[in-house]
């Protein structure tokens, strides 16, 4: 469907049924998102939703021997698990990169949903993408170079984000990669020295981004996140 207003610029929103938006569009709040706010500490009850129009999200969730990073964008939402009744999620979500989203109530949003069998299911979807893509790194990452597995994350936070600039540590990209800090930091190097990306300290810039897809593995672009973003 065609979502009006700011909506519009999240894709799950407009993946919505007319109906489903409808419910649920009286209950969304457009809400800036500054760097660094803390969303949901972790193991902390999750009051809110968020859809993302513009920036990033950071879910930090933690587990007894590393931590897992994931990145949402305008691709997808913060707090899917609501809709399945989780009310303490063992995350911490954060901003990652300035920008704004529409935000509704758990609570609300959790009623809308058990109400709505077609908003479940979108939910449902989302999931399933989501655990898709949460398969397809895990491979990646035993299959495929540090270099080429960074061009790939770099490439899909800039989709999510819509820039060319990010705002990440090189700590971050090591626990979105699965990878050491140290092996990022070379590989950062190598994808420098070749012209494709500058950073300074916390910040990312990509240069060449056709170069960096010839540099990124085989997995990018299988399940391309919304490269439209950096089109708008």
């Amino acid at each position: 469907m065609a979502t009006p207003g700011p909506g519009s610029q999240n894709r799950l929103l407009r993946e919505l049924s007319r109906d489903d938006y409808r419910s649920l569009s009286p209950h969304l709040k457009h809400v800036s998102l500054s760097l660094d706010d803390v969303l949901v500490e972790r193991n902390k009850a999750n009051n809110h939703v968020y859809f993302p129009l513009a920036g990033l999200i950071s879910v930090h969730t933690i587990f007894a021997d590393h931590i897992s990073l994931d990145m949402v964008g305008k691709e997808g939402m913060v707090g899917v698990f609501i809709a399945a009744g989780i009310k303490t999620p063992h995350a911490r979500i954060a901003v990652q990169g300035g920008g704004s989203a529409m935000r509704v109530a758990a609570k609300q949003f959790r009623i809308l949903a058990h109400r709505s069998s077609s908003l479940q299911r979108q939910m449902h979807r989302y999931t399933c993408q989501l655990l898709k893509l949460s398969a397809q790194t895990s491979r990646c990452n035993g299959l495929h170079t540090v270099e080429a597995r960074l061009a790939r994350c770099l490439l899909e936070t800039s989709e999510r984000g819509g820039s060319h600039e990010l705002r990440v540590t090189h700590d971050l990209l090591a626990a979105a990669m699965g990878a050491r800090r140290t092996n990022v930091t070379v590989a950062a190097n190598a994808l420098r020295f070749r012209d494709l990306i500058d950073y300074t300290r916390a910040r990312i810039k990509i240069i060449d981004r056709k170069g960096l897809i010839k540099a990124a593995c085989g997995c990018y672009g299988i399940d391309t996140v919304a490269e439209e973003n950096l089109n708008r």
